[in-house]
Order: C-alpha cells, then sequence, then structure tokens
C-alpha cells in the first residue's frame, strides 16, 4: 500500500523519480549500500575525512592571516570539540556497521538526529549553534569526498528534497533539467524559491513537514504539483494509476500549448500584453513555447550570485544580449540587481532582518560601481542590438532614490548616447511608493507594481512562512484596494503592469481586465491558461466584478466572488479549470 503525504502545490506539474536529500549542510546526500567486507574501508574513508577536517578548523584557529576575533576562535572551538567528540564518531560507526550504508549518508542521520536534540535545548546560544551541526556536515561530507567533491552530479529524474531550499541553490541544481521535481518541509506559494520552480516548469510542493526526514536518498517518489500530493512506496496497480495520471496531465499540457497561440486580449476588444517573467536566459524557448508576447521581467540575481564573484561587465553584456538575439522580442525588461530578503542574503553585511535591509535599489546606490557596472553592460547592448530594453529599478521607497537612479542612469549614458533605446521603470512594492505612486510616476516612463512583496509589506506577514499562508492572500481586501489606488493615481498618463506571482493568478485577472492594467508579467507556464481565460472575459463585466469586490469586508468574500465569474464565463478551458482553481 502506498504511502502520501500533502502539502502546498506551489508549481504544477507532475514528475517521478528518484530522491536526492539536499541535508541542512545544503549537501546532497549519496545512498549507498555496503557489503560487510567493505565495512572498515567506509570507516577508515570517515575517520580521514575527520581528521582533515580538525586540522582544517585549527588552521582556520591558528592562522593569524584571519584576523579572527574572540568570538569567532569561539565558534571555532566548538567546531573541534564536535570533531573531536568519540561519542560522535562511534554513532556514525555504528550506524555503518548496523544498517551497512556509506559514510556519507550515516553521518547525515546522526547529524539530522542531533540537531533535533539541539533544536528542543531553550537555551539560545546552544540553539545558534545548529549553525555549526549543518557546517561540520558539510565538511566532512566534503573531505569523504575528497577529489571527487566537485564531480558529484545529479542523475537524471531525480526528485530534490530538502528542509529548506534556497532561491540560489534552487538555481544551482533544476536548470540542467536533471531534477524534475522539488519536495521541502518548509515554504510557501509566495516565496522566492517557488517562485523559480514554477518559472522553471518544475513540479513543486512546499510546507510538506518533515518530507526531509522520511523519504530517504534513492526512493522512488511520485510529486503532484497540482493536487500537492507526493506518493511514494506504490505497488503494481498504483503504479498503473500513476502512469494514467501522468497521461492526464500530458493532455493538459498539449491543451496549454494551444492556448499559447492566442493574443492577449478580452471578447470586447481589450488588449493586455502577457509576458513571461524569466530568472536565467535559458529560459527564453520556454517563455516563447508558452506564448509570452516579451519578456516582461528578467530577474538579474542568479547571474549576480551564481559564482563567487559578481559578473564582469562583458559577462553582463553577453548574458544580457541573449535577451534579444531570439528575434522573437524587440525589447526586454531588466530589473537591476535586487538581492536580500528571501531571494538572497546580502552578501557583504549581516542584517537581522534582510527584508527591510539594504537591497534593491538602496543596494544599487550604496554600491555605485556595482549599478553602473550592469548599466553600462545594459547600454553596451541597445547600442550594438538597437533594439530598446526596459530597466526596471526595485525595492523603490522615495522620490528621492528615483531621482538619484535617474543622475546615474544618465550620467552613465553619456559614454554611449542610446537614449533612444532605453526607458526607465520603477516597481512599486513597497507601502511607501504606493502611496507616492502619483508623483514617482513622473520621473519614469512605465510603472511596475509588484505584488510579492507588496502583499508581504502591506500585511506585515513574512511571505516564506508557512504558517501564515491563510494570511498571505492575493484576496485581502487592503491588497485589492492599495492596487486600485495605485493604478487611480497613475492613470493611463503611464504604462502599467502586473510583474508579482499575483498575475498568474486565474481569479485576480477579472480584477486586473477591470482595472485597466497594460501587461501582466508572470511565469512562462502560467501564460497560455491566463491568455485563454482573458479571451472569453469581457472588459465591462471585468469594471462590474472590480466595484462588487472592493465592497467586500472579508478576503473569503472576494475569493468566493471571483471563483464563482471565473467558473461561469470560462468555458474552453473548462477542463483545465480543476488545476488551477
Amino acid at each position: 500500500m502506498s504511502i502520501e503525504k500533502k502539502g502546498i502545490a506551489v508549481s504544477h506539474g507532475f514528475c517521478y523519480g528518484s530522491i536526492v536529500l539536499l541535508n541542512k549542510a545544503r549537501t546532497i546526500v549519496e545512498k549507498r549500500k555496503i557489503k560487510k567486507n567493505e565495512i572498515f574501508n567506509e570507516i577508515n574513508r570517515l575517520q580521514v575525512a575527520v581528521e582533515k577536517s580538525i586540522d582544517e578548523v585549527s588552521d582556520l584557529k591558528i592562522n593569524s592571516d584571519y584576523g579572527l576575533k574572540s568570538e569567532h576562535i569561539d565558534i571555532l572551538d566548538f567546531n573541534i570539540l564536535i570533531l573531536e567528540d568519540e561519542i560522535l564518531a562511534s554513532e556514525v560507526i555504528q550506524k555503518i556497521k548496523n544498517d551497512l550504508i556509506n559514510a556519507e549518508w550515516a553521518l547525515n542521520d546522526v547529524l539530522t538526529n542531533k540537531s533535533k536534540n539541539f533544536a528542543n535545548i531553550k537555551d539560545i546560544y546552544m540553539q545558534e549553534r545548529l549553525a555549526d551541526f549543518y557546517y561540520i556536515g558539510e565538511r566532512i561530507v566534503k573531505n569523504l569526498r575528497g577529489a571527487n567533491d566537485h564531480s558529484f552530479e545529479i542523475k537524471n529524474n531525480s526528485i530534490l528534497v530538502a528542509h529548506d531550499l534556497s532561491p540560489i541553490d534552487t538555481l544551482k541544481y533544476c536548470q540542467n533539467e536533471k531534477v524534475k521535481g522539488i519536495l521541502t518541509d518548509l515554504g510557501g506559494a509566495t516565496s522566492h524559491t517557488a517562485i523559480i520552480a514554477r518559472s522553471l516548469s518544475i513540479p513543486a510542493i512546499m510546507s510538506l513537514h518533515n518530507i526531509s526526514h522520511t523519504l530517504k536518498p534513492g526512493q522512488r517518489a511520485y510529486v503532484d504539483g497540482y493536487k500537492g500530493i507526493v506518493t511514494w512506496k506504490t505497488n503494481k496497480e498504483e503504479k498503473i494509476q500513476m502512469e494514467s495520471l501522468r497521461e492526464e496531465y500530458l493532455l493538459l499540457e498539449e491543451n496549454l500549448l494551444e492556448f499559447s497561440k492566442l493574443t492577449g486580449q478580452t471578447n470586447d476588444g481589450a488588449l493586455v500584453s502577457v509576458k513571461a517573467n524569466i530568472e536565467i536566459t535559458s529560459e527564453l524557448n520556454s517563455a516563447i513555447r508558452y506564448g509570452a508576447e516579451g519578456i516582461g521581467m528578467y530577474r538579474t540575481e542568479f547571474l549576480f550570485t551564481s559564482k563567487d564573484r559578481f559578473p564582469t561587465e562583458d559577462e553582463q553584456f553577453e548574458d544580457y544580449k541573449k535577451l534579444l538575439n531570439t528575434n522573437h522580442f524587440d525589447e526586454a525588461t531588466i530589473r537591476t540587481l535586487d538581492i536580500g530578503g528571501d531571494k538572497i542574503k546580502n552578501l557583504n553585511i549581516e542584517e537581522s532582518n534582510p527584508a527591510l535591509g539594504l537591497r534593491g535599489i538602496r543596494y544599487s546606490l550604496a554600491n555605485i560601481d556595482i549599478f553602473e557596472r550592469q548599466l553600462r553592460a545594459i547600454f553596451r547592448v541597445c547600442a550594438e542590438e538597437e533594439k530598446k530594453i526596459r530597466i526596471l529599478l526595485p525595492m523603490i521607497s522615495n522620490i528621492d532614490e528615483v531621482i538619484k537612479a535617474n543622475e546615474i542612469i544618465d550620467q552613465t549614458n553619456k559614454d554611449f548616447m542610446v537614449s533612444d533605446f532605453y526607458t526607465i521603470g520603477v516597481v512599486i512594492e513597497t507601502p511607501s511608493a504606493a502611496i507616492l505612486a502619483d508623483e514617482i510616476s513622473n520621473h519614469v516612463d512605465f510603472i511596475s507594481i509588484g505584488t510579492n512583496d507588496l502583499l508581504q509589506y502591506i500585511l506585515a506577514a513574512d511571505r516564506t512562512n508557512e504558517n501564515l499562508s491563510n494570511l498571505m492572500s492575493y484576496y485581502q481586501p487592503s491588497v485589492i484596494k492599495i492596487i486600485k489606488q495605485i493604478k487611480d493615481n497613475v492613470g493611463n498618463q503611464k504604462y502599467i503592469s502586473i510583474c508579482g506571482e499575483m498575475a498568474s493568478d486565474i481569479l485576480s485577472l477579472p480584477l486586473f481586465i477591470g482595472l485597466g492594467f497594460n501587461e501582466l508579467s508572470m511565469n512562462s507556464h502560467s501564460i497560455p491558461i491566463i491568455k485563454s481565460a482573458m479571451n472569453e472575459l469581457s472588459s465591462s463585466e471585468c469594471k462590474e466584478i472590480v466595484n462588487t469586490c472592493l465592497d467586500c469586508k472579508k478576503a473569503v468574500e472576494i475569493e468566493e466572488i471571483l471563483r464563482k465569474f471565473i467558473n461561469d464565463k470560462i468555458l474552453k478551458a473548462k477542463n483545465l479549470m480543476k488545476y488551477e482553481i
């Protein structure tokens, strides 16, 4: 009899494959059974790796070149104590002997159990030492692999399982198409990791709690990213049922591709451009395949953080040029560097609250050389390709930031003189920017509403916290009203788009049509269903629905109204509705 577990479906799709575990030390854990005559070799590998790890940490401690402070010395001492702990070593050795498993797998199990014990201790200092356990595990595993550390590769048809998964790790492990699905203990639909999974069209389920402790490396599992269910230990009959379900989803995919050929317009002729958000330029083919009418936002964070250094101007130039080399798009929108929050922790500064810290335009204005380098790469593309690029400035909070950014942009452009080939826009994603939308719009060419962070800041709720998933609703009256306020304040004087994940929410579509937005930009996979639904709606009826929703006091009331409206109006894509709403 199969076992299944339900979580939050954050990225649609269906897949099956073998489990690959990314432990809390952000290290891939291989599963390998060993024979009795291999036990001594595994124990020896472990002991050599531990000794080497002790030497490495000790070297950090005694080498004055590192300029370590006393608190750093204390941490290193704690690391050495753990590495020298005979109890820890004996537990791992016993596990190797009893379970006949490789040292990496045995080490991970023991450290996982010990970290659980630390998590239950109320002493804050000891809880903070959890990070040391993960660090130690990563160091020992690296030394266990030795020269092969960099050659470890994820195999085809893998399901990546983790306690939590950072956006960078998601892109690092998933962009080569070997990872077919993602399962995590933590996370929610509005997290940046979920956004990346959707952009890569990888089925993903989050908030599965202890799934990283339940599934073992190498185990076969099925991931239903529509229903949010992961299934394993299936018998022969259940495997047949799963194959039937897979065929059903493949038919769904064929229908989606048919809808991708539609144009973005309502049945009464109102045009709304439907574009793609992408994380890496290799997603361009997917965007074209699913019918994107342009690149509404290219997030540049992965380009900046995929290596141990920021990209050079030449490297950025070559990357940005790919956006326009397909001949499918005459322009593309590049969002300038936005690190911080749940996306990427600030690389230079430790912050107690990164979501409210030095991120977005704040980081660019504090590091003007990095900002100018990115602008120069963009302007070189404008000059060479003679195609337009829309420069999108993230995390704007006040007009001074816009004015200062414009001054830097104008000054940088003097070396290129390509004013006719670029426009400047800002992301409205903070309450202060929403209030000042009218004034801010006077200093830019277009406006884009980033609903992901706007939702978080309006509700004062962490979008990565699965305990707040009910609160983090697109249909909160405050969210609907502030989006309308932004549109009303900006009016028709500026081109205005929605670039957050709310753009791909089919229930929110009538609101955006009714409010008269020019553009919706979303993950590529959502484009066909949004186009199909848009073609069956009328702008006049959507305007009435907006007014009805604005009179509601509760999110559940707005959601019910929108759900009924969509269900009543959508006919052609009816067979897809059960997967989308």
